[in-house]
């Protein structure tokens, strides 16, 4: 597959010695999901949700039609499995107070920058520690190592499939 191996394998290098776990995300390409999240899996990547029903994960775009998060979070876990966690995506901190009160068992801390993400963690820390963390959105070879002593759990990267490229490669016998 298209270098998906070798990307992933670049990016867990540099979580080394860390506790901070990789993810790879649900993007994928249409019939490849299976090849592309197994090649992710195989340069060091977790499998971060293979679908939907892995995870009840609560995006912006569900959080605008929400009223009540809080209740919200009640009825939801009357009705999935017992054992599915339920995690909210969060741009503020405010938003991640109010998805910590409401319940939830993971926080996707959306393109927040470290020093963002250490004051949830610090929050996290001193009022819902069984809650983890994990830093998504605009996250590089470059920046990765920043996020690492921040409090996090768990980096999630689309990148890591969708922006890998075909390997040019040949072979030649005489």
């Amino acid at each position: 597959m298209k270098r998906i191996a070798t990307s992933a394998n670049s990016y867990a290098k540099l979580l080394e010695g860390s506790s901070v776990v990789l993810l790879d995300t649900r993007k994928t390409r249409p019939q490849l999901r299976n090849f592309e999240k197994y090649a992710s899996r195989v340069g060091g990547a977790i499998n971060h949700r293979l679908g939907l029903d892995d995870c009840l994960m609560l995006k912006d775009t569900h959080l605008k039609t929400i009223d009540n998060l809080e209740e919200f979070v009640k009825k939801a876990r009357k009705r999935i499995s017992w054992v599915t966690k339920i995690e909210i995506e969060c741009e503020t901190f405010s938003q991640v107070q109010e998805a910590m009160h409401a319940g939830a068992d993971i926080i996707m801390c959306d393109n927040m920058n470290p020093d963002e993400i250490r004051e949830v963690a610090a929050f996290r820390d001193e009022k819902y520690p069984h809650i983890l963390l994990e830093a998504s959105g605009n996250i590089t070879q470059k920046t990765i190592e920043s996020y690492l002593d921040t409090g996090i759990n768990a980096i999630s990267s689309g990148s890591i499939i969708h922006q890998a490229t075909w390997l040019d490669f040949s072979m030649k016998f005489d």
